[in-house]
């Protein structure tokens, strides 16, 4: 009989984006991989996405369930139905161990995996209580993290802040840190400064940006969290003759696509400002930027600042837990308050009267891929 493990999370966004190589490492093992999730109402990814990751698990030999997790803590209702779906797929299935992640599906899944005796591995993606947080995290998910540590045989964090607490205050079997789910930085730094150029130039011509235009770019979702409007507020603290020759770009999607540009209205910077909406070439954006900004609020670590660091970029990123773990003060790139558009606005000046250049950092080797994958095999390996 084959062995089985369970992937979960609430929405099916977070097994997209952050869990392939976990399944392809359980597979390697192994493991035959079932994944419980909300292909329905899937996340922060659009609905071609989605599609093609269902079909990237039905080609992969991943057995989907379709759970229907609610939306952040969900309803009562809501939940004991998404409990009686995970009881089901429990009581037909033999599962050596489980691996859980997001709030919800991290609650939800190590309830369930409790009554059946079965190992729980979760993935903290950032606690959503952090110094310097609001105070409805730490009253709010504190409690629900710290009972529910209980019910947690491995738990891993992404970022320094949060291995610290999670040592202190939680009573998992085990505590691990990685350093997120990794970029390839060692493919990332074979790219030539030839091929880095063409990708510069040509998008560059796409977004019919002038070659010689100081670019700043950022990639996450348009929403509250991310944060993008303070890249405008601090841009709008310069005279028209200073933004003449700034351009802003930001890749992703959501729903404060309206929000942004109607600001970026309010001081005549709309035709230097684009949505590009989602793009799969990221690395060339980074290319093309002479800067990138990543203004998040809350970031388990932010893998969109992680990869333009590593591509090369210099990063103006928020002084918060994760971000801060892999940016360095004036080496590759500098930390701002996030509700500070005067403390952004000085090092987009600084920025513009010194260009930064293109430099690899040997500190940033720890955060590569196979690394990351290698402690993945070493977790999983432990439940043979």
């Amino acid at each position: 009989m084959s062995k089985k493990v369970l992937m979960l999370a609430a929405k099916a966004n977070m097994i997209q984006q952050f869990n392939h190589r976990n399944i392809k490492i359980l597979q390697s093992l192994g493991y035959e991989v079932h994944v419980a999730t909300n292909m329905v109402d899937f996340g922060s990814m659009s609905t071609d996405e989605n599609e093609r990751f269902k079909i990237w698990m039905s080609d992969n030999n991943i057995i989907a369930h379709q759970v229907d997790f609610e939306r952040r803590m969900g309803t009562l209702n809501g939940n004991i139905r998404s409990i009686r779906q995970l009881r089901e797929i429990f009581k037909t299935n033999d599962f050596s161990f489980i691996h859980v992640h997001s709030p919800l599906g991290s609650i939800l899944g190590r309830f369930v995996a409790k009554q059946f005796k079965v190992p729980a591995i979760y993935t903290a993606h950032g606690f959503h209580f952090f110094k310097g947080g609001p105070k409805s995290g730490w009253i709010v998910f504190y409690p629900l993290e710290w009972l529910f540590s209980f019910f947690t045989d491995t738990l891993i964090t992404i970022n320094d802040e949060d291995y610290a607490l999670a040592k202190k205050h939680m009573h998992a079997n085990k505590v691990v840190k990685i350093n997120g789910i990794g970029v390839d930085v060692k493919n990332k730094w074979l790219v030539t400064d030839a091929e880095r150029k063409n990708a510069r130039h040509s998008i560059r011509q796409e977004l019919n940006i002038p070659e010689d235009a100081f670019l700043l770019s950022s990639v996450g979702e348009l929403s509250d969290r991310k944060n993008h409007r303070v890249v405008l507020e601090a841009l709008r603290l310069m005279s028209d003759d200073e933004l003449s020759n700034i351009y802003y770009v930001i890749a992703g999607t959501g729903n404060n696509g309206d929000l942004l540009r109607n600001l970026a209205q309010t001081f005549n910077f709309g035709n230097h400002f684009h949505l590009l909406g989602y793009r799969s070439d990221i690395d060339d954006i980074n290319y093309a930027s002479d800067v990138s900004i990543f203004p998040s609020l809350r970031e388990g670590l932010g893998v969109a600042g992680l990869d333009a660091t590593v591509d090369g970029t210099y990063l103006l990123g928020t002084k918060k837990r994760g971000v801060s773990d892999y940016i360095r003060d004036d080496v590759n790139g500098n930390l701002f308050a996030p509700d500070s558009p005067e403390e952004l606005n000085q090092l987009i000046r600084k920025c513009l009267m010194d260009t930064p250049k293109t430099k690899h950092f040997d500190f940033l080797k720890c955060f590569d891929s196979g690394k990351v994958d290698k402690v993945m095999a070493e977790i999983y390996g432990g439940y043979e």
